[in-house]
């Protein structure tokens, strides 16, 4: 998996997982903007039944403002999951967004203190949800990715590369087997050297 153009930063990482937010976030908003639209086209054939407008004015308001009833949120939730992408590596997250500007938030994995994700009734349903990410000195969230499919799954690989990045095994003992070697023979010399006082 390769790392994208907009994340300079991982250029030289390995991409383990990429994804977005879900595609049915799109159609919600399409099905809510529907909704708006036959509300203001009743609204405009209230206003000519009861001859508050003349029917030809009530279609030249009722048109438009129906068009962008429907276009705020359907288009808006289309922007906002075409613009938005997240990217783990083998050494950060990243987290693009952003249509006119481009914004890419960058956490390296080492620095993770907690992953966690929630789902609500809808999501435990659907199987969608929310992973935060914070990090360590911080009072709050880093980082929340939204709408996403799976967000268990994700939890638990955002959670494993971390605990990569820090070198902590599966067993819950910190740093590696050269690492303990080390601390040994170092253990070993002092010992030596305290017996030859």
């Amino acid at each position: 998996m390769s790392v994208p153009d907009w994340a300079p930063a991982a250029q030289g990482e390995t991409a383990v997982w990429q994804g977005q937010p879900r595609r049915r976030v799109v159609h919600v908003s399409g099905a809510v903007g529907v909704l708006f639209a036959l509300v203001v086209l009743g609204g405009a054939y209230l206003a000519t039944s009861t001859g508050f407008l003349q029917p030809a004015l009530a279609a030249a308001l009722g048109v438009p403002l129906a068009l962008v009833a429907f276009a705020v949120p359907a288009g808006g939730a289309w922007l906002w999951r075409w613009s938005t992408r997240y990217v783990l590596t083998d050494a950060a997250l990243y987290h693009r967004t952003g249509v006119l500007s481009l914004t890419v938030t960058e956490l390296r994995l080492g620095k993770i203190q907690n992953t966690s994700y929630s789902q609500g009734i809808f999501g435990t349903v659907f199987g969608h949800g929310t992973v935060t990410v914070d990090t360590a000195g911080s009072e709050g969230a880093e980082l929340t990715l939204r709408q996403l499919d799976g967000p268990k799954a994700v939890h638990q690989r955002i959670a494993e590369q971390a605990g990569k990045a820090k070198g902590d095994r599966r067993d819950g003992i910190p740093g590696s087997l050269e690492n303990w070697t080390a601390v040994r023979a170092e253990v070993r010399r002092i010992r030596a050297a305290m017996a030859g006082e």
